[in-house]
């Protein structure tokens, strides 16, 4: 096959969304996942067979501890053609007569249609396609190796992937025996030691260099009775073991790799008899605090006695930075000096969780972080964000903007995408200048980030949220606010509409027809013809996807005040008709609609319309989304798809009407009838 011939577009080249500085910091904006992620670390210098290489678009950068490369740049001074599909999101590496595959957000790669597994995927970062290194190492068959010190990833074009750690010793015999089992702590506070057990000598066994955040050995001609994965470690070190049978140029061997925290000193020895394999952590002691502002940062450095292995949280009400140091001890004071910090308002050590120090730092709301070690040190830097003058208030779940400029909140666009898990508020006019942009993490029970942008002269309150809802923004004397609700505190009444099925689940079919489809069709017209009736709408879905049926009745109970669910039926070919189902629910009573009455209802609405065959209105308690509701809820069961006569009146699209409408009729009655 020729591959230049493939259709393949070019990767997707887009602008940087900060300034990036090349040099001894990098400091820029990452967008990554979905989420603007602020990058400020000493760079990560690239040489290639010797020759330093100058990025011209994009770094090497550092996430969650891994070394990500710019895939394009480097592939192509390797002499690598490089091609992008977009519809499979997938990146061709070209090399000689080899071809790698790589596909975005996946682990799994291909090498000349082998598949191989990575530790972490290919990420789209700020528009260009990111590869770990240790997997780009692997893929093409490179040499590299990283000098910590100095943060130079060297890549040499060989054919054999360099140890660049020392190798365990080794008898230069493989292992003929089974590994048994891995001893572990006895508990968090015990001594981090991990013992692997063989019943037979380990003859030879390496150690390979993946990244600080893990330990990689391999035992060659080793078998394994040992489980794949091991999430149960009594440490705070060691976050999970996982163990796989490989080969590598005819040798088979067993590999274990140990997840870590992050970067810990450890030594590996083996015992006399060759038939254990100890990881002893080494325990660090924090003696040195400093804390410093400058250049509009507050900085801590804590200085040890060894590696950290530290991982940093922020957590809310109130806003806290969280430095967690497994197997560590402090001679650190209690109370950590915070007077000449600007952003941080209080500090402390807290030792009293036994092998784990913590330091725990209260700051204001709008600030962000990074951290970094440097031999023996681990420095914090906590700065602001790129937002500003507003505060999120996550018990009543409002946004406070503070009034610097006027805003016309009578002129402000809404614009509700549910079902994409985003509400999106735009102020008419730029004010960028007083609200920055950004993410605002907020991580509340309702709202978890608000993304802030301006585009086209006007500026937007993207609101990510996990669970539907409405909004309202308001004049408030010294502040606008931006008010989340739950839709039944802002509409009288509201109705969620769902189309049964869908995605995965096809539901049943008949007469060359899918039930999902169906449902689907008829569900979008009854919402069009529900418009103006000052029924609040919502749908479980509107396209070909599949919603969890505990997530639909979640919904129902949150927002809504009742529940229709449109399904089509099947059974023996002669089986026709309409029937609805419903189920008596504990909080029913003669003061609101209830189930029964909202099927009755419907039931008669259909069958009068239609002059369908009338099966009823019926109780059925063996369907999840009736079971788990306490609104309102009821199925409506079309029409049976198997059944010849049925499915060709619902393939008439007059028909399809003419059910939506009666539906849709019937639902305006219902909602006579007091619903709250």
């Amino acid at each position: 096959m020729n591959w230049k011939k493939l259709l393949l577009t070019t990767l997707a080249l887009g602008l940087l969304g900060a300034t990036t500085v090349y040099g001894e910091q990098v400091k820029m904006d990452l967008f990554y996942n979905g989420k603007h992620h602020a990058y400020a670390a000493k760079e990560v210098k690239i040489e290639i067979d010797g020759k330093a290489m100058v990025p011209k678009d994009m770094p090497a950068v550092i996430i969650d501890g891994r070394t990500m490369l710019p895939m394009r740049q480097i592939a192509q001074e390797l002499g690598c053609e490089v091609n992008w599909n977009e519809a499979a999101k997938q990146i061709y590496v070209m090399r000689g007569s080899d071809i790698i595959v790589f596909t975005v957000d996946s682990k799994t790669g291909y090498e000349n249609g082998k598949e191989f597994t990575m530790d972490v995927p290919a990420t789209i970062v700020n528009d260009r396609t990111m590869l770990p290194v240790r997997a780009l190492a692997d893929a093409l068959h490179l040499n590299i190796k990283w000098d910590d010190p100095n943060r130079i990833v060297s890549i040499q074009s060989g054919d054999t992937v360099v140890k660049d750690e020392p190798k365990a010793p080794e008898s230069g015999q493989t292992t003929t025996g089974t590994l048994t089992g891995i001893q572990m702590p006895s508990a968090k506070d015990a001594d981090q030691t991990f013992t692997i057990q063989a019943d037979g000598p380990m003859g030879r066994y390496e150690k390979t260099f993946v990244d600080d955040q893990k330990i990689v050995l391999d035992f060659y001609g080793a078998k394994s009775s040992l489980p794949g994965e091991i999430t149960k470690t009594n440490s705070d070190i060691v976050t999970g073991i996982r163990t796989a049978t490989h080969e590598n140029n005819g040798d088979s061997f067993t590999r274990v790799v140990f997840d870590l925290s992050g970067k810990k000193d450890y030594e590996v020895t083996q015992s006399a008899d060759k038939k254990n394999i100890t990881i002893s952590f080494g325990k660090t002691t924090v003696d040195k605090i400093s804390a410093v502002h400058s250049q509009n940062k507050d900085i801590i450095t804590i200085g040890g006695t060894g590696s950290f292995g530290a991982s940093v949280a922020m957590t809310a009400d109130p806003q806290k930075i969280v430095v967690t140091i497994p197997n560590c001890q402090s001679n650190l004071n209690d109370k950590i000096n915070t007077a000449d910090l600007q952003y941080v308002l209080d500090g402390k050590v807290d030792t009293s969780k036994g092998n784990t120090v913590e330091l725990v730092l209260a700051v204001e709301d709008l600030v962000q972080y990074s951290y970094r070690e440097e031999t023996q040190n681990l420095i914090l830097e906590i700065y602001p964000t790129t937002l500003k003058n507003m505060r999120y208030d996550k018990n009543a779940n409002v946004l406070y903007l503070d009034k610097k400029d006027k805003i016309d909140t009578g002129s402000v666009k809404f614009e509700d995408h549910y079902l994409d898990g985003y509400f999106d508020v735009t102020l008419p006019g730029d004010y960028e200048s007083d609200y920055g942009y950004g993410t605002y993490d907020v991580k509340g029970t309702v709202v978890e980030n608000i993304e802030v942008s301006t585009k086209g002269g006007n500026t937007t309150f993207r609101f990510k949220q996990k669970r539907i809802s409405a909004y309202e923004v308001t004049d408030e004397g010294d502040s606008y606010a931006i008010r989340v609700k739950n839709p039944k505190e802002v509409y009288d009444k509201v109705l969620l509409l769902d189309a049964g099925h869908g995605g995965k689940d096809p539901g049943t079919s008949g007469n060359g027809m899918q039930e999902k489809n169906l449902n689907l069709t008829i569900a979008q017209k009854i919402a069009q013809k529900l418009q103006g009736s000052g029924i609040k709408v919502y749908m479980t879905r509107d396209s070909d996807v599949y919603p969890e049926n505990s997530t639909r009745a979640k919904t129902a109970n949150d927002i809504a005040d009742l529940m229709v669910s449109i399904h089509m039926n099947s059974g023996p070919e002669t089986a026709n008709g309409t029937e609805t189902l419903y189920q008596v629910h504990a909080n029913d009573n003669g003061a609101r609609l209830t189930s029964k009455q909202l099927a009755e209802i419907l039931q008669g609405k259909v069958v009068s319309a239609t002059g369908n065959t009338n099966r009823g209105a019926k109780l059925w308690t063996d369907v999840l989304i009736l079971n788990r509701t306490t609104v309102p809820s009821v199925i409506v069961e079309v029409i049976f798809i198997t059944n010849t006569g049925d499915a060709l009146k619902i393939s008439n699209p007059a028909y399809q009407d003419q059910v939506a409408q009666a539906i849709a009729d019937g639902i305006q009655e219902a909602v006579k009838y007091p619903l709250r």
